[in-house]
């Protein structure tokens, strides 16, 4: 072969490979909000949410989408492995400041992924997924290793479970910011005295929008991947100042107003540096939302500022939005956070990427947040290897608007932070009402404990139908030990 014949076959290679779409991938990630909390998808709610009724005017909104917990850690572990959690560490609790890192040391992770295929990866907000080794962290003084920057992150800012943590402070990359000088031993969360300055409750999802803004400012040039984990709405309700007194039900409206402004200062940034049309927009929640305040609503409080009685207010913030003004925050769906009926797993889910996702489309495709590993390479035009995302689903074809024959998703396992599992398959769902037994990482399924329902018929989850469908009770069964027992999907 000649030298000019080698050199032009091998432009061509690189032309086509650099033509591929490679957009910048930015991942907005609610907390504890549900299906009613947002306007456009619940429309009897009186709050308003007008950026992110306007996302999901230029891009997809699915309705039947699919938190993997019904509380904070397995989700967030779902997301990012492309597996269910009841195949990791947190199949039976979540994670906590002390635990180890949730992640297996060769597993491909979304960011890891996205970063083999040149991406700049951040995470900025919410971690609760663990730090350290076997051990977790001894010594939060010292380097908080593994953590987000050895499962594919360039860059973390992070709470480590979540801002009524009681840490004050973050942590960025892999050590603990504000830490006094001199400090090398901390056992336990440094007290404010450690700290030279701290974390402030009603300013936190303003820092950390700030700070994802600045990360996508400083790689405007090359790809890009954040997670931008916001805290709203979950314990403390402590919105910022400008938002105080704004909502028709009270300090929680407030705080989802706050999170709305949020998502539409992510949209204005990517319009102000030409980026929105090259930029896959997505949002949603780690779980839905809760139905009374947390028994820690409002202790240990540090606000910048204490107008308005933010401070006695968020303790009863969700029950009095609920109780005083009617908002229901899960829609009519049955159940709440920590339960394994529909309202503590049904999220909203918007994805907005102009001239390739159809705007204000709306699919009911049933999606899971460990799709986006699967999804995500197939919009890349990447071929993940057998051993990644076993619980992924690319349902790319759907966000490009390709016809798709046959539902890409059919089955769906759901768990509590303790264990407790619903499955999804097809219309059927199975409530489970005992936990099931895990021996290693094969399990056994209770023999009655079940409740079955029809949920295109009843999606509130109102008509059990398990004695009168044995024969479908048995055969979702046969389906969910199989998946289980099975570590994957496929």
């Amino acid at each position: 072969m000649k030298l000019p014949t080698l050199v032009l076959l091998i432009l061509s290679f690189s032309l086509l490979s650099f033509g591929k779409d490679r957009p910048n991938i930015v991942f907005i990630l609610a907390d504890d909000l549900g299906i009613g909390d947002i306007k456009c998808f619940y429309e009897p709610s009186q709050v308003e949410t007008p950026n992110i009724d306007k996302l999901a005017t230029q891009g997809m909104r699915f309705t039947q989408a699919y938190a993997l917990g019904s509380v904070c850690s397995p989700t967030r572990y779902g997301l990012l492995s492309g597996f269910y959690p009841s195949r990791g560490p947190l199949r039976e609790s979540p994670a906590s400041a002390s635990s180890p890192i949730s992640f297996a040391k060769d597993m491909l992770t979304l960011p890891a992924f996205l970063k083999k295929q040149g991406y700049r990866t951040a995470h900025i907000g919410k971690w609760h997924l663990g730090y350290g080794g076997e051990s977790g962290i001894t010594n939060w003084a010292g380097k908080l290793s593994p953590g987000p920057n050895d499962i594919g992150f360039d860059y973390h800012l992070g709470l480590p479970t979540n801002h009524n943590d009681n840490f004050k402070t973050y942590v960025e990359n892999d050590r603990l910011l504000w830490l006094k000088q001199g400090i090398t031993e901390l056992p336990e969360k440094p007290t404010k005295e450690q700290l030279s300055k701290i974390r402030y409750d009603d300013e936190v999802d303003s820092t950390l929008t700030s700070k994802a803004i600045e990360f996508i400012k400083d790689n405007q040039e090359e790809p890009f991947f954040v997670y931008l984990a916001l805290v709203a709405t979950h314990t403390h309700i402590t919105p910022h100042k400008q938002f105080r007194g704004r909502s028709n039900i009270g300090q929680l409206g407030d705080y989802i107003g706050e999170l709305d402004y949020h998502v539409g200062e992510i949209m204005e940034v990517l319009e102000e540096l030409n980026l929105t049309n090259n930029t896959l927009l997505f949002f949603s929640s780690d779980n839905g939302g809760q139905q009374n305040d947390h028994h820690t609503a409002g202790n240990n409080l540090d606000l910048r500022d204490e107008s308005q009685d933010v401070a006695e207010k968020s303790k009863t913030s969700k029950t009095v939005a609920r109780v005083e003004f009617g908002h229901r925050t899960n829609g009519d769906f049955n159940g709440y956070k920590g339960s394994n009926f529909e309202g503590g797993f049904r999220v909203p889910f918007i994805a907005r990427w102009p001239g390739k996702i159809a705007k204000g489309t709306t699919s009911d495709q049933v999606i899971a947040l460990t799709d986006m590993l699967a999804t995500t390479a197939g919009v890349l035009d990447e071929e993940l290897p057998p051993s990644a995302g076993g619980d992924s689903f690319d349902l790319s074809p759907v966000l490009l608007g390709k016809q798709v024959k046959k539902p890409i998703r059919r089955s769906t396992i759901l768990q509590t932070g303790r264990g407790l599992l619903s499955f999804r398959y097809n219309d059927w769902k199975l409530r489970l009402t005992k936990n099931p037994t895990w021996h290693g990482d094969k399990v056994e399924l209770p023999n009655d404990e079940y409740e079955l329902y029809q949920l295109a018929d009843d999606p509130a989850e109102t008509n059990d139908l398990f004695a009168k469908y044995p024969e479908q009770v048995a055969e979702l069964k046969g389906r969910l030990l199989d998946l289980l027992n099975k570590g994957r999907s496929h």
